[in-house]
């Protein structure tokens, strides 16, 4: 009887190791799925901070770079006050640079209530980088890049040319010809696209005495001016 009892023993024996390997190994491959998808549960996590964290940074840079770029060409801490019209000034010379004086003479002669007029908005890269002669040629893209619908209502852009002449039968004296074109440009609101040109000569015996002469008739024709408006 014992011989007989014993193979089934055995058996038992080995049916249930295998039972328990199979169990063994099934709950090792379940520990190990768990291992692996908390694995890429954490790299997909790792990923998806990472892109933002990259997000983000780019947002930063090109925020600040455009800030910088904002700031190459226009004074940001002039701003707008409640209740006011804002119109930045800016007049280019024929040697492209800012002529202020022409500029002090625009400003004083559209001078109004709720009007505010500056010929500092804009820096002098303006002029020498190429934004104001697009800009004054009609492209819009000066507005879109410095955001000036956030600040301004008008531009009013002013561009000189000047040609001289020498006389020989009067001493080699100079005669300067002297152009102001004016234009009034909406950034935002209403406001009604305008131009206007003023032209005068002057004499010197040098270049530079002649453009002073045609320069100051200019600036005293738009003083006496009665026919232009802002329109606001």
């Amino acid at each position: 009887m014992i011989r007989k009892k014993l193979p089934r023993v055995i058996l038992f024996v080995c049916v249930m190791a295998v039972i328990t390997t199979l169990i063994y190994v099934w709950k090792s491959g379940r520990e190990k799925q768990k291992v692996e998808a908390a694995a890429q549960v954490k790299q997909v996590a790792d990923q998806k901070a990472e892109a933002t964290a990259a997000t983000e940074k780019a947002v930063q840079l090109a925020s600040a770079e455009h800030q910088k770029y904002l700031e190459k060409y226009v004074d940001t801490g002039i701003t707008k006050k409640a209740g006011n019209q804002m119109v930045a000034v800016a007049v280019a010379s024929e040697n492209n640079s800012m002529n202020h004086a022409v500029g002090v003479a625009l400003i004083s002669r559209f001078k109004a209530d709720r009007v505010q007029l500056t010929d500092s908005f804009f820096k002098p890269e303006l002029v020498t980088g190429g934004l104001f002669s697009s800009a004054f040629n009609g492209s819009t893209d000066l507005f879109n890049k410095l955001d000036l619908a956030k600040s301004l209502d008008a531009l009013l852009l002013a561009r000189q040319s000047v040609q001289y002449e020498t006389n020989a039968d009067l001493n080699n004296i100079i005669t300067a010809s002297m152009s102001l074109e004016i234009a009034l440009l909406p950034v935002a609101g209403q406001i009604q696209s305008q131009s206007w040109t003023f032209t005068a000569n002057g004499t010197g015996f040098r270049r530079n005495e002649a453009r002073m002469q045609a320069e100051a008739r200019i600036i005293k024709q738009i003083q006496t001016d009665t026919k232009m408006s802002l329109g606001f």
